[in-house]
C-alpha cells in the first residue's frame, strides 16, 4: 500500500485497511458461490463477519493481525466513522497492519487458485 507519513494513522488509513479487508473475504466469498446481493444483505460491512463467513467454508489463511484489525475496524467502518475524520489508533502498528493486509489478500488469491484448479 502506498502511503505518506500524514496517511499513516487516523480515519484514513483505518478506511483505506477496512476497505482492503473487506474485499480480500468477500473475493473468497464470491468465489465460494455468494452473491454480490447476498453479502451486502447478510454481511454488509461487518469485517468479523465476513471472516467467520469465510472461516466456515474452509478458508484457514487467515494471517495473524485480521482478527483483532476486523474487530476494531469493522464497528467503526460499518458506521462509517472512518470517513469522518476522527482519530483512530489501529490496533497494530502500521507496518504490521500493510503485511497482515497483503498477506490476506495473497492467501485468497492462492486459495481461489487452488480451488478453481490453477494452482498459482
Amino acid at each position: 500500500m502506498a502511503w505518506t507519513d500524514d496517511d499513516r494513522v487516523g480515519a484514513q488509513s483505518a478506511y483505506h485497511s477496512a476497505i482492503a479487508i473487506e474485499l480480500g473475504l468477500k473475493a473468497y466469498l464470491l468465489h465460494r458461490g455468494f452473491s454480490d446481493d447476498w453479502t451486502r444483505v447478510w454481511l454488509r460491512h461487518d469485517l468479523s463477519k465476513a471472516l467467520r463467513c469465510v472461516r466456515m467454508l474452509g478458508f484457514e489463511s487467515v494471517p495473524d493481525g485480521i482478527a483483532e484489525l476486523a474487530e476494531v475496524l469493522g464497528p467503526l467502518y460499518g458506521s462509517g466513522a472512518p470517513r469522518t475524520g476522527i482519530k483512530l489508533s489501529l490496533p497494530l502498528p502500521p507496518e504490521v497492519t500493510d503485511q497482515a493486509i497483503c498477506d490476506l489478500l495473497s492467501a485468497v488469491e492462492a486459495a481461489i487458485g487452488i480451488e478453481s484448479g490453477t494452482d498459482r
